[in-house]
């Protein structure tokens, strides 16, 4: 039983560093989703539209959909959009 204990408990202590890749994943996306948006949409830093910006994320954020699913997603690209707004100071 003691065993059994033990096992749950690494059980719970691998579960926990998986949830927490798993969101280091998904910051990380959204970060570089965001800023090749940025980039895409660049003729000049001062003259790049959030508009434009939000549509390639829309566009773009399909290829992520194997990994995440309904409301996940739709968090994802609220995130992604944020970032590229802060990024470009709009926020």
């Amino acid at each position: 039983m003691e065993i059994e204990r033990a096992i749950q408990e690494e059980f719970a202590k691998r579960d926990e560093v998986i949830l927490a890749l798993e969101m280091l994943l998904v910051d990380q996306a959204s970060r570089l989703l965001a800023l090749e948006s940025i980039v895409l949409n660049m003729t000049n830093i001062n003259d790049v539209s959030i508009g434009d910006v939000r549509a390639q994320i829309n566009k773009e954020s399909q290829r992520f959909s194997s990994y995440l699913e309904g409301e996940g997603l739709n968090g994802f690209i609220r995130r992604a959009t944020n970032t590229a707004e802060i990024f470009l100071g709009k926020k």
